[in-house]
């Protein structure tokens, strides 16, 4: 996969994990809360990944 797209999907689980946050924290919905757990782990581990 080359930069462009690395990057590319990294923002966009960044992006789902803020939106996820958004709409779990005021409709209290649990699923979203963890959903966007899920994506922000994602980001972090895509974020600090070494690539050969």
């Amino acid at each position: 996969m080359n930069f462009i797209k690395r990057w590319c999907l990294t923002i966009l689980c960044l992006l789902a994990a803020m939106g996820c946050y958004l709409l779990g924290i005021p409709a209290g919905g649990l699923a979203f809360l963890l959903l966007g757990a899920i994506f922000e782990t994602a980001f972090w581990v895509r974020l600090y990944q070494q690539h050969s």
